[in-house]
């Protein structure tokens, strides 16, 4: 049996998790249901337990809560961060932890600094672009700098990366640095998809943009994208699922008006698994112009239902993407309206439908974590 602490500021429960939660939680219980003892440190939000186990994962929360606000992370993340390392070397004493697992998403524990176990960084992303995306400068300036410093501080450190790509700009900051590569996937989620049987795709066209409302995520490049399709495909429909600040929905929500889609366009929120599924399915596309992803799984997600999708070169969910397959990949936004229009038609995207589910049943999680065990040694 071996001990393991993770330490990721967000948990699965969390208003702020992502992809990154969903697949930690996933090696979290396997490595649990294996035997092993597992701690996931976090931070708090509101009406969160500071302690709970959730299938065999014990969960420890500290405060004070991050909301996701620039001006949070300035003034809470320093005390955060301190007391969350005091919290951890005192678990590391009392549980004998083994293993340290180390997340950065933008906000570091330094588990080097404080740690002399088997420490590991886990990253699903190396930031770098995204900076400019989502900060002002000099913000963004000085992200892209620390991150490089971060960075050099765990050179010494062992290193799981979740693709290719972010594995290539880790070693683009940390020079002949060895990283290996820990696969995602998903659940085959019979129950949940045999209660979708009856649903088909929409009779006019449509598409479904899928992720937080953030900038870097590209949402407003997609509908941009959709003023543009309505020129041919007037009838056409995007569905946004995903939440953000009160502020960003607003500027979203004008910017909807002042493109003249407000018809074409449903904001439908933070939706359960099965409506996402259910979301996923009745489009005819999964549109998502991000800008970088560490991997992608919405990807595989919409593959499963029988969803093509249309990415980004360069944002790593290109490298999910066989281009004209089972979706396609564009260098430019203007190239979104024309890929939508021609995958539309009949027999292409019946072909496109079809590879895409092939695609994604080569991601069930029952192979990945039993191939992980070599990677890992857990």
């Amino acid at each position: 049996m071996k001990r393991i602490l993770i330490l990721n500021w967000r948990d699965p429960k969390s208003p702020l998790e992502g992809g990154a939660e969903r697949f930690t939680k996933k090696y979290a219980e396997y490595w649990a249901e294996q035997g092993n003892k597992v701690y996931w440190l976090t931070n708090s939000f509101k009406g969160s337990k500071n302690k709970e186990t959730i299938n065999k994962v014990e969960y420890i929360r500290v405060s004070p809560s991050l909301n996701g606000r620039l001006i949070s992370y300035i003034f809470k993340y320093p005390i955060f961060l301190i007391k969350s390392i005091i919290e951890a070397k005192k678990i590391i004493k009392k549980q004998n932890i083994d293993i340290i697992i180390d997340e950065i998403h933008g906000l570091p524990f330094f588990s080097p600094l404080f740690s002399k176990k088997r420490n590991i960084l886990l990253t699903c992303e190396v930031a770098g672009p995204i900076w400019d995306k989502m900060f002002p400068f000099p913000i963004n300036v000085f992200g892209k700098l620390s991150e490089k410093l971060i960075y050099r501080l765990y050179e010494n450190t062992e290193i799981w990366a979740i693709s290719n790509n972010t594995k290539k700009n880790i070693q683009e900051l940390i020079p002949q640095k060895a990283v290996s590569l820990i696969g995602l996937g998903i659940d085959q989620n019979v129950e949940l998809l045999n209660k979708l049987s009856n649903s088909k795709k929409t009779k006019y066209p449509s598409a479904v943009f899928l992720a937080r409302l953030v900038k870097m995520k590209g949402i407003e490049t997609a509908l941009l994208a959709t003023a543009k399709i309505i020129i041919t495909l007037p009838n056409f429909q995007l569905f946004v699922v995903g939440d953000s600040s009160s502020s960003y929905k607003l500027y979203l929500k004008d910017l909807v008006a002042k493109l003249g889609i407000v018809n074409n366009v449903k904001f439908m929120g933070k939706v359960s698994e099965l409506d996402k599924y259910k979301y996923l399915k009745q489009a005819h596309f999964l549109i998502h112009p991000s800008f970088k992803e560490g991997f992608g799984l919405t990807i595989i997600e919409a593959g499963l239902v029988g969803t093509p999708s249309i990415v980004r070169k360069g944002s790593s969910m290109d490298r999910l993407i066989k281009n004209n397959k089972n979706g396609y990949v564009f260098s430019f936004d203007s190239e979104i309206v024309d890929l939508y229009i021609k995958g539309y038609q009949k027999q292409t995207y019946a072909n496109l439908a079809q590879n895409a589910v092939l695609n994604a049943k080569k991601y069930f999680w029952e192979n990945i974590l039993e191939k992980s065990i070599e990677i890992t040694e857990i």
